[in-house]
């Protein structure tokens, strides 16, 4: 029902698509809003629009409902615990600019749309913790400890080296290297990075120094104003967006500090071979850009043997991405992609008749579970069965002890266990951005998280 609001946001037509009256489509929907305690929908006489909070509860019911398919063709049909389908559309926040530029090139060869938000690096965990996105690229001075609650995994793009940017007519100008502790009592320029540390202070920390002296602290882009204007040094790498200006000299830093940069993928909503595909474009990106704007440090042997193994690793570990007749990896049928897809079925699993079906695997028997979930015992059969057509596969082992789960179903349901849990933590989450509902306005027996997901379904 929220996802045709969001659709067409007409009441005529909403009910028209649910195949009832108006009246009906009104009531579901306020019987929604009592069972989340949230206003989820604004309607006037004819129209309905979704709140923020039911924006957001509308994405994690779309991802609640793709993770149960998933789970169902992983554990019940055996494909496999990769997602066998990558997203249309792949909401991802980064930390840096430059992954605007890779957009293009992942639509053309990847096949894959980015919905791209920027945050600053220090906010961009919490994008991807929150389920505001699927994915993020960021980077780390360590390699990354990102600690979540959704299943992630980390897929390294890029080892990046930091240089100084110093103004024309700085008295180390003149040098090809210059070390952090000639530069102590300057006035520098950091932005703060994903674990809330001072990216300057910590590199300086890492070179068994003292932090400078005098140091500003503030976002990226005020940084790169700063150093344009010669107000602060600071420090930029090939991933780092460029400050270009006849006025500014970039020189390598002796002491070589670097920081990691990582894509951070849903491995549920995002495949394992367009993740790596992925990466791999924004790291030839990079290297690309670097050796367009930066090619002056090309000349320092140090660098020129960084871009050189960089590039090298790329072309061993997989083709040029941007390379004509590159393989797609959603359709080359290499070793990462997994099985082929289970073809698409019109079918949508009905919650509530997983619950049934985790009730006779609690009880033992459908007799049992019929008597203690107060229906017939007739009735839970047909539902137990109208389940297992719909999945095309037995779900229960009946023998004269008694009734149990398959192997399957059982790994099956204590997925969906999970999923729901995360479902009732991203509807909590809902209560961020708009007001509850008043006390009075629902009954108690809707509030309940138990009724949450078959409302919500």
């Amino acid at each position: 029902m929220l996802d045709t609001v969001g659709q067409c946001g007409d009441l005529g037509e909403i009910a028209r698509r649910a195949g009832t009256r108006l009246a009906s489509v009104e009531r579901r929907l306020d019987r929604l809003d009592r069972a989340v305690g949230l206003p989820l929908t604004l309607r006037s006489r004819h129209t309905a629009r979704l709140t923020s909070a039911g924006s957001r509860l509308l994405v994690a019911g779309r991802r609640f409902f793709h993770r149960v398919d998933l789970a169902a063709r992983t554990h019940i049909f055996g494909h496999g615990p990769e997602a066998v389908d990558a997203p249309e559309v792949l909401s991802i926040a980064s930390s840096e600019p430059l992954l605007e530029e890779v957009v293009e090139d992942a639509a053309a060869l990847v096949g894959l749309l980015l919905s791209v938000r920027h945050e600053a690096p220090h906010r961009i965990a919490g994008q991807l913790a929150g389920y505001h996105v699927d994915a993020v690229y960021t980077w780390s001075l360590d390699s990354p400890r990102h600690s979540f609650d959704r299943a992630t995994r980390t897929y390294a793009v890029l080892d990046d080296p930091l240089w100084v940017i110093l103004p024309l007519d700085h008295p180390l100008a003149v040098r090809d290297t210059v070390s952090l502790a000639d530069l102590r009592d300057e006035t520098w320029v950091s932005e703060t990075g994903p674990s809330s540390e001072i990216l300057v202070s910590r590199v300086f920390q890492t070179a068994g120094l003292p932090s400078p002296t005098r140091l500003r602290v503030t976002d990226a882009s005020v940084a790169r104003g700063m150093l344009r204007r010669g107000d602060a040094i600071g420090l930029g790498s090939p991933t780092h967006p460029a400050v270009l200006d006849p006025s500014l000299v970039r020189r390598s830093l002796a002491e070589r500090p670097h920081r990691t940069t990582s894509l951070l993928v849903d491995p549920t909503i995002v495949p394992r071979a367009v993740a790596r595909r992925l990466a791999a474009l924004i790291a030839d990106r990079h290297l690309r850009r670097f050796a367009e704007q930066h090619r002056d440090l090309l000349h320092e042997p140090w660098w020129a043997r960084w871009y050189t193994e960089r590039t090298g690793i790329l072309a061993d570990g997989a083709p040029d991405p941007l390379a004509d007749g590159a393989p797609n990896p959603l359709a080359d049928g290499g070793p990462d992609q997994g099985p082929a897809p289970v073809p698409a079925e019109a079918r949508k699993l009905d919650v509530t008749d997983l619950h049934l079906l985790r009730a006779v695997a609690q009880h033992g028997s459908i007799n049992r579970a019929a008597a203690a979930l107060c229906i017939s015992q007739s009735a839970l059969t047909r539902r137990i069965h109208r389940l297992e057509r719909s999945l095309g596969a037995h779900l229960l082992l009946r023998s004269p002890r008694g009734t149990e789960l398959t192997d399957p179903t059982r790994r099956f349901l204590h997925q969906l266990s999970r999923y729901e849990a995360e479902f009732r933590v991203a509807t909590a989450a809902c209560r961020t951005v708009d007001h509850p509902l008043p006390r009075g306005h629902w009954p108690a027996r809707h509030a309940t998280a138990a009724g949450l997901s078959g409302e919500a379904g």
